[in-house]
């Protein structure tokens, strides 16, 4: 007769499917974890930041590049046989005092233009900007100051040039050979003084038009 009180303690197991209806909080937890692809989509960004540090580093790239290729146009020659300074005769005997009587060759035909006779001259001369060179006077005046202050070259006018004077030397009636100096290095350069070649071709810049003009004019002008 006492096994009612058994059947009691059956009917009080709806208490554990009381706690199975519970388990939707652990879902609920699911529900939460778009947070988590929050964070994931958070990554682009970095992978933005690798993307803007490549783009920049290809500026910077194409900045360097930029500059070196404004490096090689600026040069735009063929300048290619480099010389050491000290193995240059920079102080040869015509090249002091009186050096234009003291040339021991012919002189006296280069200039007396107005403007040069070169053939290229007057298209070259006006996609340049420019309208002459320096005269004869500006050039003697500034190797009689480089012999006065015992430099052995002269600044060669509107370039960065520096014309060693003393080296210049005639390999014919207008051909000559000579040293020049840009940016530390010094260049054994040829010039047709009669053509307006320098080292076989036409110049590529006012400038190496001056040096050309410099350079004849010491070897071949009045002074």
């Amino acid at each position: 007769m006492d096994r009612p009180s058994a059947g009691s303690r059956d009917i009080s197991r709806p208490n554990a499917g009381s706690r199975d209806l519970n388990r939707p909080s652990a879902g609920t937890r699911d529900l939460n974890r778009p947070n988590a692809g929050t964070r994931d989509l958070s990554l682009s960004t970095a992978g933005t930041r690798d993307l803007s540090r490549d783009v920049n580093q290809n500026v910077n790239v194409n900045r360097d590049l930029n500059r070196s290729i404004d490096r090689n146009f600026s040069v735009n020659r063929n300048w290619d046989r480099r010389v050491d300074i000290n193995n240059v005769n920079v102080r040869p005997g015509w090249a002091r005092p009186g050096w234009g009587v003291a040339r021991p060759w012919n002189t006296g035909w280069y200039g007396g233009w107005s403007t040069p006779t070169w053939g290229w001259w007057g298209a070259r001369a006006a996609a340049w900007g420019v309208g002459s060179l320096a005269t004869a006077a500006i050039i003697n005046n500034a190797v009689d100051n480089a012999v006065n202050t015992n430099s052995t070259y002269i600044v060669v006018p509107n370039s960065n040039y520096q014309l060693v004077f003393g080296s210049v030397q005639p390999s014919g009636t207008s051909a000559i050979s000579f040293a020049v100096t840009d940016s530390g290095s010094t260049y054994q350069l040829t010039a047709d003084c009669q053509s307006g070649l320098l080292n076989g071709q036409e110049p590529q810049s006012a400038a190496d038009a001056e040096l050309l003009n410099a350079a004849c004019q010491v070897a071949f002008g009045n002074a």
